[in-house]
């Protein structure tokens, strides 16, 4: 990977590169993830505005919200596999090859297997563990609340409610971060891209964690004010007035998400390619690697 340089990268650094990385080719990469953004974008479109959760004689509307979140599941796989074109192209500006739409379209179909079983088997494991910490954090909890210290049960479940969401977020980073370098790049079959990933964030977890909780900031703060300019926050403090949402306001909302989702996630991309690089010089020196192959093949 010549582009990125051969050494080991600063937090700044890997920041500043994915943006200089992505801004060379940004219409490609934001068409491809735009194009692969679409057919999600017209599933949710079609849904209209979402169940209010309560039908109209004031009962639960589980069917209604279980088909809605059917379709924003959907709609987030199908958009999944545009993000995978996306490093698909990067991989071959990376290597500095040509890219195109349908380079990275066609691109995606030997990798996808290795790519979507990696990430699913990662939801899985981070699912089973996340839920594992709810139980123990709920059961400290009722147990202090039982021996009447309710004071010092809130106090507690707070902190420990953040440190758990800490420690899911971190397995999720570390367990994650490097499937698409590990399977583009190294052709790893899914359980061994997630090995990969926990390997290369060997002793650098916090590190992992800071830089992805940065990029998923920016990745996802334009889009998270629009839906708090919306009221989209008072849907969870208040569900009737999801009802009251109009049919257009909810067609621009996610017509803007759509637009900055394909801007931004490319950038996402970028960074992982990136971190990567910078944790294999750091661990395995794949820069004197590089170096050494470049020598032997200009010769002496």
């Amino acid at each position: 990977m010549t582009v990125i340089p051969q050494r080991p990268l600063g937090f700044g650094e890997i920041l500043d590169g994915a943006i200089q990385f992505y801004r060379r080719d940004f219409g490609l990469y934001f068409l491809i993830a735009l194009v692969g953004a679409l057919p999600g974008y017209a599933m949710v479109l079609a849904m209209g505005t979402p169940s209010p959760g309560i039908d109209a004689s004031g009962n639960p509307d589980f069917g209604g919200v279980g088909f809605d979140g059917l379709v924003v599941l959907l709609a987030v796989a199908v958009s999944w596999v545009g993000t995978l074109a996306v490093a698909v192209a990067m991989r071959a500006r990376l290597e500095g090859g040509p890219a195109s739409l349908e380079s990275a379209y066609r691109g995606v179909l030997r990798p996808f297997p290795s790519a979507i079983g990696a990430h699913l088997l990662a939801i899985l494991l981070t699912g089973i563990v996340g839920v594992a910490l709810v139980i123990l954090v709920m059961i400290l909890a009722l147990g202090l609340g039982a021996a009447g210290s309710f004071v010092l049960a809130l106090v507690v479940l707070v902190p420990l409610s953040l440190v758990a969401a800490l420690l899911v977020l971190a397995l999720w980073f570390s367990s994650t971060f490097a499937i698409l370098p590990a399977v583009l790049l190294e052709g790893r079959s899914a359980g061994a891209a997630i090995k990969r990933s926990f390997e290369l964030t060997r002793g650098a977890r916090l590190r992992v964690l800071g830089i992805m909780l940065v990029v998923f900031a920016i990745q996802n703060a334009v889009s998270f004010g629009l839906f708090t300019f919306s009221g989209g926050l008072d849907m969870f403090t208040s569900p009737a007035t999801v009802g009251t949402v109009g049919g257009g306001w909810m067609a621009l909302q996610n017509t803007l998400d759509l637009l900055i989702g394909s801007l931004t996630g490319p950038f996402l991309v970028a960074t992982v390619f990136f971190l990567y690089h910078d944790r294999r010089v750091r661990l395995e020196a794949s820069d004197l690697e590089t170096t050494a192959a470049a020598m032997t093949l200009d010769g002496p």
